[in-house]
């Protein structure tokens, strides 16, 4: 299947969950200004892409159904400006639109308003959906759910209803496409934690570490991370979203590593924890085997047809049998003390890949399962994470020999 082929094939899967006539609109993110003409890094809508693989600003899927007639669609993108071609780069053209997206009808931006106003007064349609990122009840709304808001007091009547929930319903699921793209993200994320990995050595700075990874990643066309890296030493490993990655790192210590490369948007998401010196004390890999333990049964339990929610409990309770059987807490509520957090979670086109959390777990989906263990006291921070495809009756995981015991880490460190 051609990628125009798969993007048609993803849209007509999502109008297969529509009722009755509707209209759908999926606009574009919109960059965000940093001060005077600057501008934040521009990053893609996960959705516009998923369904017309079209990654550029101001661009505008609308999918739409009338009485009595086919289900039609058409694509908005920027018409070519001379001007602008000149400060950023071109645009698409729509001959490219089309061979990309698989859609027919291009069109250029500014008759989008329009053709809804029609849609409303001449067609009479009463039931539009909208993407919209969801800022909570505090957060300030970013255009797209401005242009919903002022889109319902033009028309107070009509039904407007997000549409992210069936686009998301559908992501939580990958196809073979999407399998290999990430498992392209994956090697790449591990080709850049072995270059970095056997440069580790007592004296090393953490942004020196995560330097290595970037290079690496940087090589292979990738400029933009999956995530921002933590790269903790120590105890500075016990704190979950440690981000500063400034501190010099000291012999004995454990260097966690969580971290993943992106390819065409196509997310990786890895945990290590590795020696500073290259080798593990009798104590840290006694937890390291501990750690692997519970994430070996973690994988065994991710079966289809659980909730999420019921997986993360069920993980919980296997842990705290391994680690009162292991003598490392002497009743089960204790293990709040050196586990808190999540099993794992979705991943795919975001890190933290966006789903329905009402489904059950089937085949096709792809989850982090990322145990850990911190101790503060001790100094030691241990999470071990790798990316795990649901099958049917055995699971694939897909960061396979990406190196993680000890023997393996040992190895490749020693490999310098």
């Amino acid at each position: 299947m051609g990628q125009a082929e798969k993007f048609s094939e993803r849209r007509a899967r999502l109008i297969e969950l529509m009722e009755g006539d509707y209209c759908i609109v999926i606009k574009a993110s919109s960059s965000k200004p940093t001060s005077a003409d600057g501008m934040y890094p521009y990053t893609p809508s996960r959705n516009l892409y998923y369904l017309t693989g079209i990654d550029q600003e101001n661009s505008c899927l609308m999918m739409w159904r009338l009485t009595g007639r086919e289900a039609k669609e058409c694509l908005y993108i920027s018409p070519y400006d001379e001007a602008f071609a000149k400060w950023y780069g071109t645009v698409l053209t729509k001959e490219q639109a089309k061979e990309n997206s698989g859609i027919e009808d291009i069109r250029f931006t500014g008759g989008e308003d329009k053709f809804l106003d029609k849609l409303v007064s001449r067609e009479r349609l009463g039931k539009f959906y909208f993407d919209w990122h969801n800022c909570g009840v505090n957060g300030t709304p970013g255009k797209r759910l401005q242009y919903v808001n002022n889109f319902r007091s033009v028309y107070p009547g009509e039904s407007i209803q997000s549409i992210s929930d069936k686009i998301f319903s559908l992501r939580m699921i990958k196809d073979e496409a999407e399998l290999e793209t990430m498992r392209e993200a994956i090697q790449l994320t591990r080709k850049g934690f072995e270059a970095a990995a056997k440069k580790l050595a007592p004296g090393m700075n953490e942004r020196e570490f995560e330097a290595e990874l970037l290079y690496e990643w940087a090589k292979e066309g990738e400029k933009a991370s999956a995530f921002s890296a933590i790269v903790a030493g120590g105890s500075r490993a016990t704190c979950l979203h440690y981000v500063s990655n400034d501190t010099d790192l000291s012999d004995g210590e454990l260097l966690l590593v969580d971290h993943g490369a992106m390819k065409n948007l196509y997310c990786a998401d890895i945990t290590r924890t590795i020696p500073v010196n290259g080798k593990y004390t009798a104590r840290q890999r006694e937890l390291m085997e501990m750690v692997l333990e519970i994430q070996a049964k973690a994988i065994e339990l991710l079966r289809p047809g659980k909730l999420h929610r019921e997986w993360n409990d069920e993980v919980l309770e296997a842990y705290k049998e391994i680690m009162l059987s292991r003598g490392e807490i002497k009743e089960p509520e204790g293990i709040s003390n050196f586990y808190y957090h999540g099993i794992g979670h979705h991943i795919g086109l975001d890190t933290h890949d966006e789903n329905v959390s009402s489904l059950p777990i089937a085949p096709g989906m792809v989850f982090t399962v990322e145990p850990g263990f911190y101790s503060a006291e001790e100094g030691i921070g241990i999470r071990i994470e790798d990316n795990v495809l649901v099958g049917e009756t055995e699971n694939t995981i897909l960061s396979a020999g990406f190196p993680k015991t000890p023997d393996e880490i040992e190895a490749l460190m020693a490999n310098k």
